[in-house]
Formats: C-alpha cells, sequence, structure tokens
C-alpha cells in the first residue's frame, strides 16, 4: 500500500476519517510533507520563515484503521526504511524554541542533500541519518488535539532514534487505532534546540501489528 502525502491532516482527533485500513503485519509507504506544511521550499529566505503559518505546520499523512486494534492493545510499528528528497531546511523561527531569545530573528539555512549527506553550507556535510519527528495515534477524548506536544498517544516526540530499524510500541486508545505520521527529517540531534532538525518530505517504509491487551504505559 501506498500513501500519497496529500492525505495530510493537522490535529489528533478520533472524528477523522480513516484514509486505508492496514491489516496487522501488513507494510505499507507513506509519503509525508516537510513541517511547514509546504510554506517553505527550495528558494525560500528569511521573509517566508517570519511568516510561518502555524495552523499550517507539522502536518501527519493519515490516518490509517488498523484491523483489529482496540483500546488497551499495543500498536506495533517497524520502520523499515526511510527516503528522503534533494533539499531540507533548517530554521530559527521568532518567539519558537530554545533558542528563541538568542536568536529573535528569522534564520534559514537550506541544505541539499546527496550522497547521504545534507549541506548547508559549501563545505559543510551533515550526514543524513533519516528519522520520523511526528507518530502517533488518536486520544480516546474528543475533540481536536494538537500535533505539537508529545503525549502518551504519541505526537511530536521528535527522537532522533525513531528511524530505519526501529521498533516503536504505542497504546491504542480507540477502535483502529488511527496511526498518523509526519514531521520527517534528513537529520536531527538529541532534540531540536533551535525548534527544527532538516526538516524534508520523507517517504516512510513501516510494518504494523497489535499485541491484544499489551498497552504500554506510555510510547516506547
Amino acid at each position: 500500500m501506498h500513501i500519497r502525502r496529500t492525505s495530510a491532516h493537522h490535529a489528533w482527533d478520533n472524528a477523522i476519517p480513516p484514509i486505508a485500513t492496514v491489516a496487522p503485519g501488513e507494510e505499507l509507504t507513506v509519503e509525508t510533507t516537510e513541517a511547514s506544511g509546504g510554506q517553505l521550499g527550495a528558494g525560500s529566505g528569511t521573509a517566508e520563515v517570519a511568516a510561518l503559518d502555524f495552523g499550517r505546520v507539522n502536518p501527519v499523512t493519515g490516518p490509517f484503521r488498523v484491523e483489529g486494534a482496540a483500546p488497551g492493545d499495543a500498536l506495533v510499528i517497524d520502520v523499515l526504511g526511510m527516503e528522503t528528497g534533494e533539499w531540507g531546511w533548517t530554521a530559527c523561527i521568532p518567539g519558537f524554541g530554545l533558542l528563541a531569545d538568542d536568536f529573535p530573528d528569522a534564520h534559514l539555512r537550506v541544505s541539499k542533500i546527496s550522497g547521504g549527506f545534507a549541506e548547508p553550507l559549501p563545505g559543510l556535510r551533515v550526514p543524513v541519518v533519516p528519522m520520523i519527528g511526528t507518530i502517533g495515534v488518536a486520544p480516546p477524548e474528543p475533540g481536536p488535539h494538537s500535533i505539537v506536544p508529545p503525549r502518551r498517544w504519541g505526537g511530536n516526540m521528535d527522537v532522533r532514534h525513531i528511524g530505519p530499524g526501529a521498533r516503536l510500541v504505542l497504546p491504542v486508545g480507540v477502535d483502529g487505532a488511527l496511526l498518523s505520521l509526519g514531521d520527517a527529517h534528513a537529520a536531527m540531534g538529541d532534540g531540536e534546540v533551535c525548534g527544527t532538525g532538516v526538516e524534508i518530505d520523507g517517504v516512510v517504509r513501516l510494518r504494523v501489528d497489535v499485541r491484544k491487551g499489551a498497552a504500554p504505559p506510555a510510547p516506547m
């Protein structure tokens, strides 16, 4: 199954209808959109960063209904592979991130990505280690919930280890789990001190499974 990045949303909400149904053990390929939601491109500058509409950031592709998943179960997600595009961006966004006081103005670096490296400046090469910044399932509480803060059900966790070869286990809060993911990075450190990594359009290959009655207390 291959899901295009056009099927995206901007909130955790169990009322959003699933775009596809996945059987336990099935593999799927999911396209994701970079964290600005299309507001920044390879030719963008600081003016676009300063004008970002935060209502459009961190889109996630989904949700996917997983057959047989029910509250109290564990959803097991194996990240089988990831692809990056040919460019990515890193920014200091005014008023956002740990460095907001030190960098009050907008800053932007667009990296060329090729040969396993991202190059934000000529001669400066960052190894590509792709990872998924935002992945989670719908919460049982009604209404839309912000994509940004991580929670029991996953979310914008920005754990650099959630990449190819990783296994993530999430508790299931609603029937079908309603899995969504996005915010892919070509590279990121331990956390995003400026609020961004090397933000990219990504292609993620996953396998999902269900463990009945084995919900963990938090993502693991």
